[in-house]
């Protein structure tokens, strides 16, 4: 039936505007990935900013540290009160006591550091990767757009061939429904419902889609009904 073969023309002709109409939303939720991986990028890079920002604040607690408890031991020859003695001595106990608890902290710090730049340097692997595929992602988009569009004139001459072969009522019918829903005109009926709405047909209808009697329209959704005759 040649009604059928522009219905199969019409949607491959609907399945290429689409996948052109698509492009825009696909391209846009590439881009949003992307935002989302160099995001994940910059977190790892600022956590370990951060912890390198820690290290280097205690060590130079430790430098200053180490320096007051250098200056208290010097003027040690110098003390000649024994009440002052025994003050400077606490003092550089406690320093002593600051430069060790510093000591163990810088330690912890360098550890940690380390760490994080390891998990930095695996993020970055990671997102270096995953922002690649989205830019092969968008190249074969890309291609896929513009063959799309220089398939959509070749399309339209298979329509246009397509349409010689159809009874003008029938013709008029088909391209309103068309246009009205955009996807397709026509649905094939397999056993008693609508290929495409899934609606059950009247008894009396199916009848007369298999004795192809006139033009019968699905009471649902509106489409030209064909009769799906065993092969």
């Amino acid at each position: 039936m040649q009604l059928v073969q522009l219905a199969r023309e019409d949607a491959r002709l609907y399945q290429i505007k689409q996948q052109i109409a698509n492009l825009p939303r696909r391209l846009n939720d590439l881009a949003k990935e992307r935002a989302v991986l160099e995001l994940q990028g910059r977190e790892a890079e600022g956590r370990l900013q951060n912890v390198d920002s820690t290290r280097r604040k205690l060590e130079g607690e430790l430098s200053d540290a180490r320096a007051k408890k250098a200056k208290s031991e010097g003027r040690l020859a110098s003390i000649t009160s024994t009440d002052q003695y025994q003050a400077l001595q606490k003092e550089i106990i406690t320093m002593s006591e600051r430069v060790d608890t510093l000591e163990s902290q810088v330690l912890e710090a360098l550890e940690r550091v380390e760490e994080v730049q390891r998990q930095r340097d695996s993020e970055a692997t990671r997102v270096g990767q995953a922002i690649a595929a989205i830019e092969a992602q968008k190249l074969q988009l890309t291609a896929d757009f513009e063959a799309a569009k220089a398939s959509v004139v070749e399309q339209n001459g298979r329509r246009e061939a397509a349409l010689v072969g159809v009874e003008s009522h029938t013709r008029n019918v088909y391209e309103r429904i068309l246009k009205a829903k955009g996807d397709a005109g026509l649905s094939i009926v397999s056993g008693t419902n609508c290929g495409i709405c899934k609606a059950v047909q009247p008894p009396q209808f199916v009848q007369q889609l298999r004795q192809g009697a006139g033009l019968q329209t699905c009471q649902m959704c509106g489409r030209i009904l064909v009769w799906d005759a065993p092969a």
